[in-house]
């Protein structure tokens, strides 16, 4: 078309899908289905909100306030969650449980 590529198979059928939240063009690759934009803007969140966001979940402060409060997204937040859900150790066997009544 305008001499793209599709960044995940290299194909050069791409056609113009639309306008991103952002007002950036869309691209969509007619051979893997494969949505982009070119030049993403991509804003990490740095260690020290990352820090601040766990110090606040132990505030038990709601998460919609967190996230007002330190700036990230909500999508981002449940990702962060997920990964700390991942962390910590679900199944500990302890000897003194009384969950193991036999």
């Amino acid at each position: 078309m305008n001499g793209l590529e599709c960044p995940q198979c290299g194909a050069v059928r791409i056609v113009k899908n639309g306008h991103a939240h952002t007002g950036k063009q869309r691209y969509l690759c007619r051979i893997c289905g494969h949505q982009f934009t070119l030049k993403p803007s991509w804003h990490r969140v740095s260690e020290a909100t990352v820090a601040l966001v766990d110090r606040l979940l132990t505030e038990r402060i709601s998460h919609r306030g967190i996230c007002r409060v330190t700036g990230v997204s909500r999508s981002w937040f449940r990702l962060h969650l997920k990964q700390l859900g991942r962390s910590v150790p679900h199944g500990v066997d302890d000897p003194m449980s009384p969950a193991k009544k036999a």
